[in-house]
């Protein structure tokens, strides 16, 4: 019930926040899980698995999670009940974008992409290196924003977590484009 009421604000929310944030799907995206955005990378610099150092002011293409797609419930067929499940579409779609940098249809300037997620056992299934969030307010924040997110936007028979599981992390991830494309292209 209070899902219903809660989800067309929410949803009204994602829809100005792509738009001020330039947030875009992923052209010709498989299942429509992913959406991109291309922008500077305003952290702190990091070095990639592979060398590939990145600076503040850099581009990265941050990826993000399609909420409108999952709250479908049905995603290529499969009803979504667990995040698991995702990983093999998941998969589809990053070979996807690995396919688009490839062929030279991204923008030029992205050295990487970048972003937060709370699913870091999935993304280093991808191949996405790991950094935990640092402690902070502004990382609680963005936790508590994904924890609610997934709540609002999840299916009606999703299972939900077990309270006795630990907090979940939020972390940054990282896969410079060159990795990518190397990992994924055939």
């Amino acid at each position: 019930m209070l899902k219903s009421i809660i989800r067309p604000i929410i949803t009204l929310w994602e829809k100005i926040f792509s738009w001020a944030e330039n947030i875009k799907p992923v052209e010709g995206s498989p299942y429509g899980l992913l959406r991109m955005s291309v922008h500077p990378y305003k952290g702190l610099p990091a070095t990639l698995d592979d060398e590939t150092k990145i600076s503040p002011g850099d581009y990265v293409l941050e990826l993000h999670i399609s909420n409108l797609t999952l709250a479908q419930g049905v995603v290529a067929g499969i009803e979504v009940t667990s995040d698991i499940q995702l990983l093999r579409l998941f998969r589809e779609e990053i070979a996807h974008l690995a396919q688009q940098a490839h062929q030279g249809k991204l923008d030029p300037r992205i050295k990487a992409i970048w972003g937060v997620s709370m699913m870091g056992p999935a993304l280093r299934r991808l191949g996405f290196t790991l950094e935990p969030m640092k402690e902070g307010m502004g990382s609680k924040m963005i936790v508590m924003w994904m924890t609610f997110l997934k709540w609002v936007f999840s299916p009606k028979d999703a299972k939900t977590a077990s309270r006795k599981k630990r907090k979940r992390q939020g972390y940054q991830y990282w896969m410079s484009l060159e990795q990518l494309i190397n990992r994924y292209v055939r």
